[in-house]
């Protein structure tokens, strides 16, 4: 806890927590992506909210995105 910088949760999909390091901070983004059942707005909302996020975060920082993608796969892709 004492290497915590910050968290932020920037919405109920995304959240981010920047860790000090010895060389350079560590910011961890957490995201859960839309389903396939959300609108267009919906989706549209959450990327440009993701990219805002890795936009405003230190160009210093490793940066690592992490989290549920819900991607799909079908029988043939398998």
């Amino acid at each position: 806890m004492k290497n915590v910088i910050g968290f932020e949760a920037i919405s109920e999909r995304l959240s981010k927590i920047r860790i000090e390091r010895k060389y350079n901070n560590l910011t961890l983004i957490n995201k859960y992506d839309p389903t396939g059942d959300k609108t267009e707005a919906e989706k549209e909302k959450f990327y440009d909210d993701l990219q805002t996020t890795v936009d405003r975060t230190p160009k210093s920082d490793t940066v690592i995105v992490l989290g549920d993608t819900n991607a799909k796969l079908r029988k043939e892709d398998i």
